[in-house]
């Protein structure tokens, strides 16, 4: 009998794990390849990659020749991305396109699909040792002038510094872009070398999902592995954990009207899942929606927040809460935020309320499998977390959750530090 992870059969195709799910209702496919990096120093230079991969290869070595080529593929989407998983750095190469049994002739879309992957991933355009110099100062600037335009955003803005300044110290601080000076730094040589360390040191894992033929697709993903030079993948380390301390506390000011406030929980870290669906559960009641304590409490009733809202972070083991609200409401939103969770935590809640947040995750699991693009998430979510279980699985376990899980699962939450993003000319609440 097949292997099988997450719904999903599994193999291993030179040493890379293979996850493959066929839906028989789906028209459209997506293959994907991550490869996993620590996040570190070098995040500014990864980041940079997917950047400056799209801008040609050597076969199609501008952007109008890959259109063409992904116009060839019917409007097929092929491309690479990063992203920051709890304290790692993951490069997604992925294609997306209609399968070729659809299509007039039946061509070979998934081969076609991944030979373009395999080119833009280890065929780029280069110039000596580093991508062409105009490319890269080019791709460099708009990196630098994106991080730049994020202080516009005063929210994304906020959650950035307060995720910094609570993790300071931690690799989690470092943002995916890896940060104004690092990008700013950086020679052109440098995403190159990221991209040989993502091929040679990353860990890796492949999926694909949806329309797929019957025979080859292992063999698809063994071409594409054999283009990359050898590799020696490294471990990554667990998540860096801090024991309880006092409250830490920073204040950033800038031009605004509406300030952003910031509290970051930390939880014990476990591998017991139980426990984690109570601490979903716990983090639905407190600030998951209209239902919750936040809205309900902080910003209904108490009028003290224009929004209140809570999130959990598996991977790093925070639990986030995040308000709008006047400065000088601040300290009092705080101390509500506090006086709900210890509520929560006592188990001071009615069971329409549990009803409510589980019937909203319940709600959230049951579209994982609305495409396979949501569906090959899922799986690679949970091979990030080493979690083997179905959608229905989870479902399962959600529906049996009890109060005394959520209880068990919030024990152990404790503050560990507040951010607010305040206007220039402070209007009372917290002190600078």
């Amino acid at each position: 009998m097949a292997e099988r992870f997450a719904g999903f059969e599994r193999e291993d195709v030179q040493g890379v794990p293979f996850l493959v799910r066929r839906d028989p209702r789906s028209k459209t496919f997506r293959m994907v390849l991550y490869a996993r990096r620590p996040l570190d120093r070098d995040a500014a230079a990864r980041a940079l990659l997917p950047a400056l991969l799209q801008q040609g290869t050597r076969r199609d070595p501008d952007r109008p020749a890959l259109a063409r080529r992904m116009e060839m593929l019917y409007g097929a989407s092929v491309g690479p991305g990063t992203a920051k998983v709890g304290e790692s750095h993951v490069l997604r190469m992925s294609v997306d396109a209609v399968a070729g049994a659809f299509l007039p002739g039946r061509p070979d879309q998934l081969g076609a699909g991944a030979q373009l992957l395999r080119e833009l991933l280890c065929e780029p355009l280069l110039d000596g040792m580093g991508f062409p110099s105009g490319t890269f100062e080019r791709e460099r600037k708009q990196a630098a002038d994106a991080v730049r335009a994020l202080r516009d955003d005063k929210g994304a803005y906020a959650a950035e510094r307060a995720i910094a300044e609570a993790c300071a110290g931690e690799p989690y601080a470092i943002p995916e872009h890896g940060g104004l000076a690092a990008i700013e730094a950086l020679d052109r040589g440098a995403p190159e070398r990221a991209r040989l360390d993502f091929l040679t040191r990353g860990e890796m894992v492949a999926f694909a999902a949806g329309a797929l033929p019957e025979a080859g697709v292992a063999a698809r993903l063994g071409e594409l592995l054999a283009a990359m030079p050898a590799r020696a993948p490294e471990p990554l380390r667990p998540p860096v954990s801090v024991a309880p301390r006092p409250v830490r506390r920073a204040v950033e000011r800038t031009l605004l009207q509406q300030s952003k406030l910031h509290l970051h929980f930390r939880l014990p870290g476990t591998d017991v899942q139980r426990l984690w669906i109570g601490r979903r559960l716990f983090t639905n009641l407190l600030g998951g929606g209209p239902h919750s304590r936040l809205f309900r409490e902080v910003r209904e009733r108490r009028s003290l927040a224009y929004y209140a809202s809570a999130g959990l972070e598996r991977h790093k083991g925070l639990l986030q809460v995040h308000v709008g609200c006047d400065e000088r409401a601040a300290a009092a939103v705080e101390e509500e935020v506090l006086r709900q969770a210890r509520a929560l935590q006592a188990g001071e809640f009615q069971e329409q309320e549990l009803e409510t947040a589980r019937a909203q995750i319940l709600g959230t699991l049951a579209t994982v499998d609305d495409s396979p693009q949501a569906r090959l998430a899922f799986a690679a979510e949970s091979w990030f977390l080493g979690v083997d279980r179905t959608p229905d699985e989870w479902m399962d376990l959600y529906r049996s959750a009890t109060r005394d899980e959520v209880v068990q699962g919030a024990a152990g939450l404790w503050l560990d530090h507040v951010y607010l993003l305040g206007a220039e000319t402070p209007a009372g609440g917290i002190a600078p």
